[in-house]
């Protein structure tokens, strides 16, 4: 019996999902964060209560509140207006990547990823570096 349940609990941690022809899955928390991953190759776990996605982002079960597919990033572009006044850069996984005093140092520092860069005046872009 015991067996059967260590199996049985292996099995259903190793559930992967299948994107079909989306680009994009969106999980939404109940504090209103929203975590947008490429469908492409996603893998997703779960493990001691946590979602795990391949992509090395860890979400709480218990904080979600919808995951849908979509074709769309779920994140708006909004052209930057400032470039020389402090910013603060985020990973798509919402962890701190640096603060620079401008625009200009941020785009020319980062390696290959997608950002989300928080500006003085408290607008918020997506920034690729590619």
């Amino acid at each position: 019996m015991k067996q059967l349940l260590i199996i049985l609990t292996l099995c259903l941690s190793a559930i992967t999902a299948s994107a079909g022809d989306y680009k994009f899955l969106i999980l939404e928390g109940n504090d209103g964060t929203t975590y947008s991953m490429n469908a492409t190759g996603l893998t997703l776990t779960f493990s001691d209560g946590n979602l795990v996605s391949s992509d090395g982002i860890v979400i709480p079960l218990n904080s979600l509140v919808k995951m849908y597919f979509s074709e769309a990033s779920g994140i708006s572009t909004i052209p930057c207006t400032t470039s020389d006044d402090h910013v603060t850069v985020y990973s798509i996984a919402g962890i701190l990547a640096g603060t620079y005093n401008d625009m200009t140092t941020a785009m020319s520092s980062l390696t290959k990823g997608l950002y989300i860069i928080k500006q003085k005046d408290g607008s918020i872009i997506k920034y690729t570096v590619k």
